[in-house]
């Protein structure tokens, strides 16, 4: 037995807002790894099906009143998805930084076989040249090393029984060279410049920069580079090639900023989506309306404003939940609960109810229900009394207390007692009984 009593409250629609909320953030985070990985061309539809379908088991988790377990998995579901979205993006950066390798090698090969062979008074076929001369251009031409190797040939006759030793060593000194040189050789020799460190980061700056920036910024660094390249003497190239470094690295990483914060503007907007307020649906069209031009302020502002309005109404609809709980919860148990009660509870932090079977005597139940902890107790309704039946009237509170936590239970509903003076330790609150007169109907909870 005990007196007051500070308790806490849960009710099953405030969980249940809390998982529906949860998924709202999985859905967005999945729509964003999607996104993300079609854009890289490093996702499958096998995979994006499978990623559904633990979003479908983590939502059968509810129907199970599986509600902890759901509240664990969702996040680190979406922990999941980012990281993996962060992987796949690398995976792709690796595979465009090969291809630019490539891209350069190739480059810079075509253009020193095709002086050779100028030097040398040496044409080759016209379909050989106009491929050479493409990839000496930077196109990506498809079997580029073959093409190069026939090129070779040309300088270098083969080892056809047809060529004797005497001209193999001809052909060799008109490479310029004492020491024979096979295709492999002299691409390694002519294409060290790409191996350098500087052209390292220039191929890996360019390959971040195609997956993560829009393509008319990578045209316009991509021609930046290609200036340099051409028109520079290797100092002022080294200086002006650090220089675009710098610049291609901020690019990124400001790219990569600016797409974090619109996914988790949209991870919060997806909360929003639900409420049917006009205060939200101003929210999402702002939210919405987003893209590589707003900045960061903006955004940031915008995430501040869904952020504090997903809490008030959270805040909002789970107080309503837990006024609800209890006072239906009293109805049941004969008190007299009016349709105002509610209403002045949310206005002034408390309200008092009466049970007609104890005259004289009423349970005031106070505290900010945002909080989920209330206080309850027994309170007299008029000083003039016989004080000795308050402690009977404090233990038959008692026992209806215990009798409304085994009907919220049944709700699926949770009342824990934090606090609790034991009977009779204090003093009978006197409560001015015409505050709690209403002539309103009862209100009734949906079982």
């Amino acid at each position: 037995m005990s007196g007051p009593k500070v308790v806490r409250i849960v009710t099953r629609e405030e969980v249940l807002a809390i998982c529906e909320a949860h998924l709202q953030r999985l859905d967005q985070a999945i729509a964003a790894w999607t996104a993300s990985g079609q854009r890289v061309r490093e996702l499958s539809a096998e995979e994006i099906a499978a990623t559904h379908e633990r979003r479908r088991a983590l939502a059968a988790l509810i129907a199970k009143d599986a509600f902890m377990e759901l509240q664990k998995k969702v996040p680190d579901e979406i922990a999941f998805l980012k990281a993996d979205a962060i992987r796949r993006q690398d995976v792709a950066v690796e595979k465009a930084e090969q291809v630019v390798k490539r891209r350069r090698q190739g480059r810079d090969s075509a253009a020193t076989l095709l002086n050779a062979l100028k030097s040398k008074s040496i044409v080759p076929p016209q379909d050989l040249a106009s491929k050479l001369d493409l990839i000496a251009s930077g196109v990506e031409v498809a079997d580029a090393d073959a093409l190069l190797a026939r090129g070779f040939s040309l300088l270098v006759p083969g080892t056809s029984r047809a060529i004797s030793e005497a001209q193999k060593n001809l052909a060799n000194r008109l490479l310029g060279s004492d020491t024979p040189q096979d295709f492999g050789e002299w691409k390694a020799i002519n294409t060290s410049r790409a191996n350098e460190l500087l052209f390292d980061r220039v191929d890996r700056q360019v390959a971040e920069a195609q997956v993560f920036l829009e393509e008319s910024d990578v045209a316009t660094f991509a021609a930046r580079l290609r200036a340099i390249e051409t028109g520079a003497n290797e100092h002022s190239r080294n200086l002006l090639l650090d220089s675009l470094l710098l610049d291609l690295a901020s690019a990124v990483q400001a790219s990569r900023i600016h797409r974090s914060a619109i996914d988790e503007l949209q991870e919060l907007a997806a909360e929003i989506n639900a409420d049917a307020s006009t205060e939200a649906k101003a929210l999402l069209d702002r939210s919405q309306q987003c893209g590589p031009a707003t900045t960061l302020q903006e955004i940031a502002r915008l995430t501040d404003e869904c952020r504090n309005f997903i809490m008030q109404e959270q805040q909002r609809k789970a107080a309503q939940a837990r006024r609800d709980a209890i006072l239906q919860g009293l109805a049941r148990l004969g008190y007299e609960v009016n349709d105002g009660m509610e209403t002045a509870w949310a206005r002034d932090g408390r309200v008092v109810v009466k049970n007609p079977a104890v005259p004289g005597y009423g349970v005031e139940v106070g505290g900010q229900a945002q909080t989920s902890r209330l206080q309850v107790r027994a309170v007299a309704l008029t000083g003039n009394r016989d004080v000795t039946r308050d402690k009977d009237v404090e233990t038959l509170w008692c026992g209806d207390f215990g009798k409304l936590q085994e009907l919220l239970v049944a709700e699926g509903d949770s009342l824990f007692i934090e606090r609790a003076l034991r009977v009779g330790e204090v003093p009978f609150k006197v409560v001015d009984d015409t505050q709690t007169e209403s002539v309103s109907t009862h209100k009734h909870r949906s079982l």
